[in-house]
């Protein structure tokens, strides 16, 4: 009989734990703040936006292709190079539309 008495109670305190648990609220994340180019940017800025970076993809899969049907392994560094520049400008890109007071800093 302790035994029982014993187990219900462990098994109420195992789920008024779990209730207060799930009555906590949820912590909320920040919004992110759009403090960039593109939080302001009407329709079809957007849209001019967008086809740039559509281009700036299809450059990208193009040399991926190439560099994957090349065999001739000196040719096919000079195409992984392309690729690494194309990376490295889009990524210097990015860097300056999001945290234009870091690269600002870097200088």
């Amino acid at each position: 009989m302790k035994i029982l008495i014993k187990l219900i109670a462990i098994v109420a305190l195992v789920s008024l734990s779990q209730m207060s648990l799930a009555a906590d609220p949820v912590e909320k994340k920040p919004e992110m703040k759009m403090d960039h180019a593109m939080g302001t940017m009407d329709e079809s800025k957007m849209m001019e936006h967008l086809k740039i970076k559509q281009e700036e993809i299809l450059k990208m899969h193009d040399l991926s292709n190439k560099i994957l049907a090349e065999t001739d392994p000196k040719k096919k560094q000079v195409l992984k190079d392309q690729q690494l520049e194309l990376i490295k400008a889009e990524h210097i890109q990015m860097m300056n539309m999001h945290h234009p007071k870091m690269m600002k800093m870097d200088k």
